[in-house]
């Protein structure tokens, strides 16, 4: 079989030939039918976090067809299709088929189609964050950063009943996008003091100005700052959720104690409820309450991996359909 193989030299994949897996006791052997890219594996492959394994198979956002059942497996079947109910680390989906334990998957509906639910895994923490928030209908919500898992949480707000949905980014095509699936207002931070603009866009006839703020504030961007500027924008009591890797950084943690803040992080959906987290996210699709396709900004065959990885970290691209 073939798959895409990181090369060991930073942002460099190639499309070669590999062992073909063989299926495990409670695991299943699958057959990618589309994969998409993630922010952390973007990172793998700038070796943020550390050297890059030559060799390596990339992708854990996927939708796949049971080939082949392993021993000691009910409720799946050939013929199946399946996607991440969790993270449960790499995959290894940029490949002709791969491996994955039965309990990292779930089933796909039958009339989901596979540009919806290979959508399913970054849901977890798009949708995952706007869950964590427990914003309510009427209440004020941010998303900080609008790539793929910002505008999943926009998406997810407009679900949710949040109003206003107001988009933070400095990337403009992205504000759009932003506009076009759910969000009220959105703001350029190389144009606005956002802050500032958050507080005005949020204020209430009669409030105390130290009351002014969002109910609501999510980051999904990877910028430092982001983190001090989620907190100041956000109103007493508000619930302010990192669903990004926001790098070391500081801040005043007075303003945890003056604001009466509650701030917490998510990954993959919320903590100890991933499960329940990723099947919310399929029935969400199921039942037509969330559309992602328009976030999907064209289809490469893996072959085309190095252009595909190439143009997302050019932010040519928002969400590219790699397939087999």
């Amino acid at each position: 079989m073939k798959a895409c193989v990181a090369t060991g030299e930073k942002r460099q994949m190639e499309y070669r030939e590999v062992p073909m897996p063989t299926v495990e006791p409670k695991s299943l052997l699958l057959k990618t039918r589309c994969a998409l890219i993630c922010g952390s594996d973007l990172e793998y492959l700038d070796a943020i976090h550390g050297g890059i394994e030559q060799g390596q198979i990339r992708g854990h956002e996927f939708v796949a067809e049971v080939v082949e059942v392993g021993e000691g497996v009910s409720g799946w079947q050939v013929g199946d299709r399946a996607v991440p109910i969790s993270f449960t680390g790499n995959y290894g989906c940029w490949a002709d088929y791969f491996v994955s334990p039965v309990r990292g998957v779930q089933h796909v509906p039958t009339h989901v189609p596979d540009e919806q639910a290979v959508f399913v895994e970054p849901m977890h923490t798009g949708f995952g964050a706007v869950e964590a928030s427990g914003v309510k209908p009427g209440q004020s919500a941010v998303i900080i950063g609008t790539g793929k898992i910002g505008l999943l949480a926009v998406m997810s707000a407009k679900v949710a009943g949040a109003a206003p949905i107001i988009a933070i980014d400095i990337d403009q095509s992205h504000l759009d996008k932003a506009l076009e699936v759910g969000a009220h207002t959105v703001l350029n931070a190389n144009e606005v003091d956002v802050v500032k603009e958050v507080k005005s866009l949020t204020a209430k006839e009669g409030d105390h100005p130290a009351f002014h703020g969002a109910d609501v504030v999510i980051a999904c961007a990877r910028q430092g700052q982001v983190l001090d500027q989620a907190l100041q924008m956000a109103k007493q009591g508000a619930n302010v959720v990192l669903a990004g890797f926001v790098p070391r950084t500081e801040f005043d943690p007075a303003i945890l104690l003056m604001k009466q803040l509650v701030l917490s992080g998510i990954m993959a959906g919320r903590s100890g409820q991933n499960r329940i987290n990723g099947e919310k996210s399929v029935h969400m699709l199921a039942h037509g309450q969330l559309d992602p396709t328009p976030l999907l900004s064209g289809t490469l065959p893996f072959k085309d991996i190095q252009k595909a990885i190439d143009s997302t970290f050019a932010g040519e691209t928002l969400a590219v359909l790699l397939t087999p």
